[in-house]
């Protein structure tokens, strides 16, 4: 079974809206094209017209689970992906329709043709800039304070500390507001206002939002209240989402498996 993120929240409580961070694809010779960076789902998908044009033939099929339905979706190995320089390891891509995150988007006129995630993006070093929306394999670490993280269901988890009670986040990309499994102790006395979700295969649905009490992620870095959608997510270890967006620059650095975080 692969998770897939691309939670896309909308009708906010803020007028902010984060960018979202794309990368250009190539596949051999063509390209590039537009992909979506998404941090918070296990592997990555390229939209079923794009297949199409590159002669991508499906070799098996598994079992993707969203949100709110699971489904069996065709897939292949491939082998000629890069970004600009640098080719990616062989990995597995799933045929998915990726209508609603180009939908979603629309606003930033941004063809999007398939969904990087973080099966593409283990095997090197680079920086995330959601305040740009741009994804750069060639960054160097810059200063800003190192975190750790390890790797949880084949993403980058992190602990956030939140009252009484330390908390293990997904670093994701691919959500505009934190997302919470649950109700931490130090939210609960918070009233919840609904607010609406969406994600990658286009369902939505209402489901309570919360104010975050302040969030530690070292002694140093906090973060401040947030909005955070509590939703009830299935066959995950982790207790939530942290969007990247909460962050000016993010840097990942694999070989130390550490974060270093710009706010």
């Amino acid at each position: 079974m692969i998770l897939c993120g691309c939670l896309l929240l909308f009708a906010g409580l803020t007028d902010t809206k984060p960018l979202p961070v794309f990368a250009n694809v190539f596949v051999g010779a063509q390209g590039p094209y537009r992909f979506l960076v998404d941090t918070g789902a296990q592997t990555s998908l390229v939209d079923p017209k794009l297949a199409d044009e590159l002669g991508l033939q499906p070799e098996f099929r598994v079992e993707l689970l969203t949100q709110h339905t699971t489904q069996l979706v065709p897939g292949l190995k491939i082998r000629s992906l890069r970004l600009r320089q640098r080719t990616l390891p062989e990995m597995e891509i799933l045929v998915h329709d990726v209508s609603e995150a180009r939908r979603m988007n629309a606003s930033m006129n941004a063809s999007i043709d398939g969904v990087l995630g973080m099966n593409a993006l283990g095997g090197f070093d680079f920086s995330l800039s959601p305040a740009t929306g741009i994804l750069d394999e060639k960054a160097e670490r810059p200063a800003g304070e190192a975190i750790p993280f390890h790797r949880l269901e084949g993403r980058m988890a992190v602990k956030a500390r939140m009252g009484r009670e330390t908390l293990t986040l997904i670093l994701d990309s691919g959500s505009n507001h934190v997302v919470l499994f649950r109700v931490p102790s130090a939210m609960a006395t918070i009233e919840p206002v609904p607010f609406t979700i969406a994600t990658i295969e286009g369902s939505r649905s209402v489901v309570p939002t919360r104010w975050t009490a302040d969030m530690f992620l070292s002694e140093k870095l906090r973060i401040g209240t947030l909005p955070a959608a509590i939703v009830q997510a299935n066959g995950t270890q982790a207790e939530g989402l942290l969007p990247a967006s909460a962050f000016k620059t993010i840097y990942v650095d694999h070989s130390r498996q550490e974060l270093v975080l710009v706010r």
